[in-house]
């Protein structure tokens, strides 16, 4: 508590609410139940009531208080909140107030903070104290029954039983409404990571939607450790570790939906950072015909992954999305005749029909021990999540020489990038040329939202920097974004794979023995027509109003580019 703060008791005997001896009698019985305030213990004995509970807690906090007993919210204020929103942060708005909208809540410290009610609700806020039972009543006399009670009532499940029973006494309940509506609210907004950081004077929440980082929130400083040990201890982590990096999993199930958390904790100057990346269990998994080919690429890359042998790598950076496209293509592949094994670090998705194994270096389970058990299982497919060093690749090498189909990924920034990088870790040209059949490079744009892009005519400037001629382009409109209620006004919804495909002929396996340079290779691969790159398969999305060329500059190699001066 703040210095120079009174306690609620203390400002409760000042008022003659209570007696010293009755508050003694409500502190003894607080020691029995740690969980308890001290203001409900003296309700619960009967010394006082919620209303003089929260007038005192008004006064400790210099919060105003409200008598929702007396008089009815206009319709017109009630308008400003759903009831879903009213529900699960426990607040009903009273009024308008010079362009503040003023709302009750039950607690003064509530863990929904000013700054989460002011973002869920669009606008400016200030916050009023009323009793909490006062105020219930309240929402339900404005909003009807809490929806979510209805539905736990007929059979359905609430988020409350999503994360475990909760205890209404239980001081930790806010915690742990607060994880389950961060979750909610990153679901809906279809993010992928949420990025939990602690700064100086406030605690950060971000969420990652469509590849961009954005705040959603930022809450005191004090929920930092309540809320890290309620994520360690869904993750299973040591919560009392804080000085080493730590990595979980969640799963949790919200609105119906199976989610899959991925968590890392990460100790940083003022506290632990976490990161917890959401798969979708449901909607992770797409087929090879949704990965965004095109038409002659697509038959191009189903030709590749349905051949008896060789190597196949998916080459891009980090969240360019190789394991899905690595996936999907092994869900094409996946039938009662096929065996297919795969090694991964983690196992992001559980496939049916699939023998999936998890790398754990801590007992030596690397991704080379068990690319040499998987042979001895007699496979026809096989999947190496990564390969990270020279042992695993030249394992890879020789079950693709010995008859199996290999898939792997590998960090490099373009498709015959991985050419070099195989052989410098050590692998042997031959071998290199001998084994690869094809290398996908790729990355990921934002897709424009269909409801709200806009057509306009790009500058000269801009189609020469393609090296594009405008006069090819013509009447051939393209877009930009716009913004609506669909795309939550940011104009792009969803992403799309921008692919360069590299299948290897005679000519670039000689050129591979040969320890030819990456320009060189990349040259010849165009020019042989073997090889299709990130800026043409990005400008074909463009031409079909997919992308914006703003989204494609940032993805395409800075060679493809044509120096401009306008």
């Amino acid at each position: 508590m703040p210095a120079g703060r009174k306690l609620l008791g203390q400002i409760l005997v000042e008022q003659n609410v209570v007696t010293e001896k009755q508050l003694q009698e409500a502190l003894g019985l607080q020691r029995s139940r740690k969980s308890l305030k001290v203001g409900d213990a003296l309700v619960q004995l009967g010394h006082c009531t919620t209303t003089d509970v929260s007038k005192a807690l008004s006064r400790q906090h210099q919060i105003p208080f409200v008598d929702l007993s007396k008089g009815r919210v206009p319709e017109a204020v009630l308008r400003l909140a759903t009831p879903e929103l009213a529900w699960q942060y426990r607040f009903l708005p009273v009024k308008v107030l010079q362009g503040q909208l003023v709302v009750c809540v039950g607690d003064p410290v509530e863990v929904y903070s000013k700054e989460s009610l002011e973002f869920v609700l669009g606008r400016e806020v200030k916050c009023a104290l009323a009793p909490p039972d006062v105020l219930l009543a309240a929402i339900e006399r404005g909003y009807g029954p809490n929806p979510a009670v209805a539905k736990k009532g007929g059979g359905g499940e609430s988020d409350d039983e999503l994360l475990g029973d909760i205890d209404p006494e239980d001081e930790e309940a806010p915690i742990i409404r607060l994880v389950t509506r961060m979750l909610k609210d990153a679901l809906d907004q279809r993010a992928s990571d949420i990025h939990i950081e602690p700064m100086e004077k406030r605690l950060r929440i971000r969420f990652r939607v469509d590849g961009v980082l954005k705040e959603v929130a930022s809450e005191a400083t004090h929920l930092h450790g309540p809320l890290s040990s309620r994520i360690k201890i869904m993750a299973s982590l040591d919560i009392a570790e804080k000085r080493k990096p730590q990595d979980g999993r969640i799963n949790v199930k919200l609105g119906g939906r199976g989610l899959d958390i991925r968590c890392s904790v990460l100790p940083s100057n003022h506290g632990e950072t976490i990161v917890m990346r959401l798969l979708d269990k449901e909607g992770g998994l797409v087929s090879l015909a949704k990965l965004g080919f095109s038409g002659a690429e697509d038959d191009r890359f189903n030709n590749v992954i349905r051949r008896p042998n060789g190597i196949v790598l998916v080459t891009g950076p980090t969240g360019s999305g190789k394991t899905t496209t690595l996936y999907a293509a092994l869900q094409t592949l996946n039938r009662p005749d096929v065996k297919i094994i795969t090694a991964e670090d983690p196992v992001e998705y559980h496939l049916a029909g699939i023998n999936q194994v998890q790398v754990r270096t801590q007992v030596g389970l690397t991704f080379a021990r068990i690319l040499r058990a998987m042979l001895r299982q007699a496979p026809n497919i096989i999947l190496v999540g990564e390969i990270r060093d020279r042992e695993t690749a030249e394992i890879a090498i020789q079950a693709a020489l010995t008859g199996h189909l290999v898939f792997s990924t590998l960090h490099t920034n373009d498709a015959p990038s991985a050419l070099v990088r195989l052989i410098d870790m050590g692998v042997k040209p031959f071998l290199v040329a001998t084994s690869v059949q094809a290398i996908l490079a790729q990355r990921l744009v934002r897709r424009l939202c269909q409801h709200c892009k806009v057509p306009y005519k790009p500058q000269p400037s801009e189609l020469r920097a393609f090296g594009l001629d405008p006069a090819e382009i013509g009447d051939r409109e393209l877009y930009q974004p716009g913004g609506c209620g669909e795309c939550n006004y940011g104009g792009y919804r969803g992403r799309q794979g921008v692919f360069e495909l590299l299948e290897l002929n005679d000519d670039l396996r000689d050129m591979t023995y040969r320890c030819e340079p990456t320009p060189r290779l990349r040259e010849a691969a165009i020019s042989s027509g073997v090889m299709t790159t990130l800026k043409d398969d990005g400008l074909r999305k463009v031409f079909e109003g997919i992308t914006t060329l703003d989204e494609v500059l940032r993805i395409i190699h800075r060679e493809d580019l044509v120096v401009v001066d306008d």
